[in-house]
């Protein structure tokens, strides 16, 4: 169901502080997704037992809750929250939303946790360890796979350093109903498999075509996330068909040794790492044995395993961003050195964008990563609305209504905070930070229009700061228009839908393409 058909009286996104929802009522709200709301809730009468996670449907009879309930309740391990009750509550309006309650972690995401510590190679493999046996009792015990394995779906405990596995919204198991037509399965981008981006590249034209996701693409999944934890970078994007990800071809080998990017990383840390990098899935390691092995040389590793993994400086107060810059998360934070520069790239840009480029506020979604999840410069690249990646990639107009923008299938919002960026779901195609911009005389309201923010253009607005531009001849990438001087992608959307920084043109809705880049929230898409 799309957010058009939802009457705002329904819709239960910020239900009131206070309010009884089955057996619990709601004492906090920690983050919205596109499928659901997560609330921080008690049992009445028994508020000594302690707070509970409450997720909260946004749209009536939402299926998708109902397979999540079922994946937890198969699930027994203690790197994954517990799920105590699923119900359905009768909202003001009438319809009935359904809502799960799980087990409260009071974490942080795995990247914050690990750049406020700057931990050592040990800290690392005990805590990823943790992580391989959450996954091993997903696909073996609950016959299942997750499908959105990233650094944002992680909560470690500050004090314990206990790792969970959060979100289980978009996994699957053995005999569940499809809830979309989408012909790749939900994740991050940053994270998906080459099998995936291959599939999607050959197959993904076709009205019944459907990747069936595996275990060994969750392993591929951790693997990236390993990687991005001891190197501070992702690998290149497994998307063979771009030229900087020709590693991910047959006989490629996959991506650069971490060790070759951070001479600190353990040596075995390093080769169980590429072993889940693998390019065939066939040759990725199992989760029982990351797991073990991991655990054992945590305990057998010698003192350079104990070494910080970065080098750490702080930014003096006279080079923080202004409030309203895109880097303004970076205020206050420390950042490894190698990032200076990069960092002060981008606080230029935003500086050029700010006198060039009028920008309107736009609220950021709430369940990507907390600050620092990319590196400065690859964060300016991101999109919030990682559907348009893959949809570039599967060039077709196979958009099911109800999929929108986000998760297709559910969305359990894990939200620690409007900055977030490491998370976001990036890929060939990006929708850009910075608002389009145009001539005052060739700007007009779209008449009639309910979407906000949508704007008509006679004439398209000039090339953002970054924006891909046509070649030599003209011409942009196939599937991609060459307008103005500079590459745009039409949203196979009605206008009513077009994102608010995107453009009407020629009866189409228009953003624009930007470099491919890392990661980044999650976008499970079925």
């Amino acid at each position: 169901m799309g957010a058009r058909f939802l009457r705002k009286d329904a819709d239960p996104s910020f239900v009131p502080l206070g309010t009884r929802i089955g057996a619990w009522r709601v004492t906090g709200f920690r983050g919205r997704g596109t499928y659901g709301s997560v609330y921080k809730a008690v049992r009445e009468g028994h508020e000594e037992a302690g707070p509970v996670a409450l997720k909260l449907a946004v749209y009536p009879r939402d299926p998708r809750f109902e397979r999540e309930a079922v994946l937890l309740s198969r699930i027994r391990h203690p790197s994954v929250p517990r799920l105590l009750e699923a119900g359905q509550w009768k909202h003001a309006s009438g319809f009935m939303h359904p809502f799960l309650v799980m087990e409260w972690i009071d974490g942080e995401p795995l990247y914050t946790w690990s750049s406020r510590r700057n931990v050592s190679s040990r800290q690392v493999m005990r805590l990823l360890s943790q992580g391989a046996g959450a996954l091993r009792a997903t696909h073996m015990a609950a016959n299942a796979v997750h499908r959105d394995v990233k650094g944002g779906n992680v909560l470690v405990q500050p004090v314990s350093d206990r790792l969970f596995l959060m979100d289980f919204g978009s996994g699957h198991y053995k005999g569940a109903e499809r809830l979309t037509d989408a012909p790749v399965p939900p994740g991050t981008p940053a994270y998906m498999s080459p099998q995936v981006w291959d599939f999607a590249r050959q197959h993904g034209h076709l009205p019944l075509a459907h990747y069936v996701a595996r275990p060994a693409d969750d392993v591929f999944a951790f693997g990236v996330m390993a990687y991005r934890l001891v190197t501070d970078e992702y690998p290149p994007m497994a998307d063979s068909s771009l030229a900087e990800s020709q590693c991910w071809r047959p006989g490629g080998g996959g991506p650069r040794r971490p060790k070759e990017l951070n001479p600190r990383v353990d040596p075995e840390l390093d080769a169980l790492i590429l072993r889940m990098l693998s390019v065939m899935p066939e040759e990725r390691v199992g989760t029982e044995e990351i797991a073990k092995a991991l655990g054992r040389r945590a305990e057998q590793a010698g003192p350079g395993a104990d070494v910080p993994l970065f080098e750490w400086e702080t930014l003096p107060r006279s080079e923080w961003p202004p409030e309203d810059a895109q880097d303004s998360r970076l205020v206050g934070h420390r950042v490894r050195r190698r990032e200076r520069e990069e960092v002060q790239a981008v606080l230029q840009a935003d500086a050029t964008a700010r006198a060039d480029v009028k920008q309107p506020k736009v609220e950021a979604p709430t369940h990507d990563e907390s600050p620092r999840e990319s590196t400065a410069l690859r964060e300016r690249m991101q999109t919030w609305l990682p559907w348009l990646a893959v949809g570039a990639v599967c060039a077709v107009a196979l958009w099911h209504h109800g999929t929108g923008p986000g998760r297709a299938e559910t969305e359990s919002p894990q939200a620690q905070g409007s900055s977030d960026a490491g998370e976001r779901d990036g890929g060939v195609v990006s929708v850009g930070d910075t608002a389009l911009t145009s001539s005052s005389s060739s700007v007009k309201e779209v008449a009639g229009s309910p979407a906000e923010g949508v704007i008509a253009v006679d004439s398209p607005p000039k090339p953002l700061p970054g924006q891909l531009k046509p070649d030599a001849n003209g011409h942009c990438r196939k599937g991609q228009s060459a307008i103005n001087g500079g590459c745009w992608l039409e949203a196979k959307v009605s206008l009513d839908d077009c994102p608010g920084n995107g453009f009407a043109y020629k009866g189409g809705c228009y953003v624009p393409v930007f470099p491919s880049s890392r990661e980044p929230t999650s976008a499970p898409r079925k």
